[in-house]
């Protein structure tokens, strides 16, 4: 489809772009992200769940978009480090302020309980100014409190931001039950898997649901994160 087309301008405006030239993720997934809707990526422990939504942050961020990065894994100077090691340069948006960056490393590193998280997700305004809301990874942040009830009430006070045009990208472990309502609920869900193969760990990612798609979403896509490229998507025979 043409770029200068009034489908695909109509298209954008409705979605989030994360289009990148050195890949093909938004061709893959629909074209960008629908505003105001919710995407769950789960997979097992190193599946590439951070460098599948790092790649995301940089793609909306190229695109003018504002977001908003809660990590359990990394400090701001590790999070800076991770980004550059993969061409992937956020200083400009850290301090323009169209990224904002919260770590909770420091408060799981001393082993400070988790049971009061959820709450201060739902009661943390300054995480929704922005375009979108990555939180990496919930099933970590929340592991003191999430259960099934805790995820019906954090899916009901999501879609009230999500008629913001607000968009919430969450990882989760694919082990997690209790993030069940969670799969059920999210617009997008995608699963990551590893695959040995010879010398090499194969990952794919599956999409298991994308409502409001504006173009094709692929069913599968390898992809696999090369130092100082980012995330790659290898070429493969899929299904849309």
């Amino acid at each position: 489809m043409s770029e200068g087309s009034g489908n695909s301008r109509a298209a954008r405006h409705d979605l989030f772009g994360i289009n990148l030239k050195q890949d093909e993720l938004a061709v893959r997934m629909g074209g960008g992200l629908p505003r105001g809707s919710t995407m769950l990526i789960e997979g097992a422990e190193g599946s590439g769940r951070s460098a599948l939504c790092q790649r995301l942050l940089y793609g909306l961020l190229e695109n003018g978009h504002s977001a908003t990065f809660v990590s359990t894994e990394l400090t701001l100077r590790d999070f800076i480090d991770q980004m550059y090691s993969l061409d992937y340069k956020i200083d400009r948006s850290l301090i323009n302020g169209k990224l904002s960056y919260f770590p909770v490393y420091p408060l799981l590193g001393r082993s400070r309980s988790r049971g009061d998280f959820l709450e201060k997700l739902m009661a943390s305004p300054q995480l929704y100014n922005n375009d979108v809301l990555f939180i990496d990874s919930l099933t970590t942040l929340t592991k003191d409190s999430l259960t099934e009830a805790n995820c019906i009430r954090l899916m009901g006070f999501f879609k009230k931001q999500m008629k913001l045009e607000k968009t919430i990208i969450m990882t989760a472990d694919e082990s997690c039950k209790a993030a069940d309502p969670l799969r059920q609920a999210v617009d997008i869900y995608l699963s990551i898997k590893m695959k040995a193969s010879g010398q090499e760990m194969v990952r794919t990612v599956h999409t298991l649901r994308y409502q409001r798609a504006k173009r094709r979403v692929d069913d599968m896509m390898r992809i696999r994160i090369e130092p100082g490229i980012g995330l790659v998507i290898e070429i493969t025979e899929v299904s849309g």
